[in-house]
């Protein structure tokens, strides 16, 4: 994780502040390095996870958008 300023950069980018964590592998990311997943449950319960790319493609860690290898 880098630091400047008493701010946490995107792990991705390394340029911009980051906002959210990946709820993959805990990567620090910013808005334009994010990825959205709604996991439905239940009757109308809606989960938001975040993803950086790398988890977001993983069938493992995002079992509802990842893409099969």
């Amino acid at each position: 994780m880098r630091i400047v300023n008493e701010e946490i950069l995107c792990g991705v980018c390394q340029n911009e502040r980051a906002i959210i964590f990946c709820d993959g592998c805990d990567l620090p990311l910013c808005a334009n390095c994010r990825f959205f997943d709604l996991w439905g449950y239940g009757c109308g319960h809606v989960d938001t996870k975040v993803f950086c790319q790398k988890c977001n493609d993983d069938i493992k860690k995002n079992p509802y958008g990842g893409a099969i290898k």
